[in-house]
């Protein structure tokens, strides 16, 4: 079984879903799953976890991302994107629009923050997937999420379009965040165009496109990252065998540390990761354990 995580360059004009259909299709694999969705107008970096990674797919989650976005200003969509009805942006304000407004915006974002996500979107609430509700015309109170924006650079600006590269927490919405933009800026604004370039440490030259998969693309270490350097930021831990078999008792071990109170990578002799384990007070107990005998 292929244990480890694929960084697929997703296309335009299909879903994330229907992208994990044709992985497991080429790859003859029923453990998969997608780490941080994209929308179907969305190109680039789509994290597929395979095998026994699946058990390690919220790690990969809370990696920063990287987004390179064309923003359309002076009009405004129903969806954010160019999915939606697209109507020119009116107000009762003057535009503050120029290059000078926009960098002072762009830099406004830039940090800690509270955003409110889009009504079409595919966060559930009560089990239903917003977008469902949105597709109805009912639009509900959303909750506020914390998010982090770390950076925006400004790429360039040409009759009312506007290339911008975020760097982001997980969470965040970007169209809302092209949005929230165009209102301050007084001109509207939707997400004509979205590419994901980097999600963590894993690069746009990681990525490998879904024509290309085939059988032996374990064997590319390229595009295919192996189970053992998908966590990162961790302290890990090597176990002699008599540890590692408490450990799959579930018993809790001995390990000298400074780290407490905290998540750590758990190798076995041949510093093959099997799990993920908590440290408190120089013993680690085990949280989440790999099997690659299923």
């Amino acid at each position: 079984m292929l244990n480890g995580l694929l960084l697929i360059d997703k296309p335009r004009n299909i879903s994330s879903n229907h992208s994990l259909k044709i992985i497991k299709k080429k790859l003859s694999i029923k453990k998969a799953g997608i780490v941080g969705i994209l929308d179907p107008l969305a190109t680039g970096m789509l994290p597929v976890v395979l095998g026994e990674a699946t058990k390690l797919a919220q790690y990969v989650e809370s990696y920063e991302k990287e987004y390179l976005v064309l923003c359309k200003l002076g009009s405004t969509s129903t969806t954010g994107d160019e999915e939606g009805v697209i109507k020119e942006f009116s107000s009762n304000r003057s535009p503050t629009f120029s290059k000078t407004s926009i960098a002072s915006t762009l830099k406004s974002f830039i940090g800690k923050q509270e955003q409110i996500p889009p009504m079409f979107s595919a966060l559930k609430v009560n089990g239903t997937k917003l977008y469902t509700l949105a597709r109805k015309g009912i639009s509900i109170e959303r909750k506020p999420r914390i998010i982090t924006i770390s950076n925006i650079e400004l790429i360039s600006y040409n009759n009312y379009e506007l290339v911008i590269k975020v760097v982001c927490s997980k969470g965040t919405y970007i169209r809302t965040l092209v949005e929230q933009i165009g209102d301050n800026l007084n001109i509207g604004a939707y997400t004509k165009n979205l590419r994901r370039l980097r999600v963590g440490e894993f690069k746009e030259q990681n990525m490998i496109n879904l024509d290309d998969i085939s059988s032996n693309i374990n064997h590319n270490l390229k595009y295919f990252i192996n189970i053992n350097n998908i966590v990162k930021g961790l302290e890990s831990f090597r176990l002699d065998v008599d540890d590692e078999a408490k450990i799959r008792l579930g018993q809790s071990i001995h390990k000298k540390s400074d780290s407490n109170n905290c998540q750590v990578i758990m190798k076995d002799h041949e510093k093959n990761i099997i799990g993920i384990g908590f440290i408190k007070n120089n013993y680690i107990k085990p949280k989440r354990l790999l099997n690659f005998k299923e």
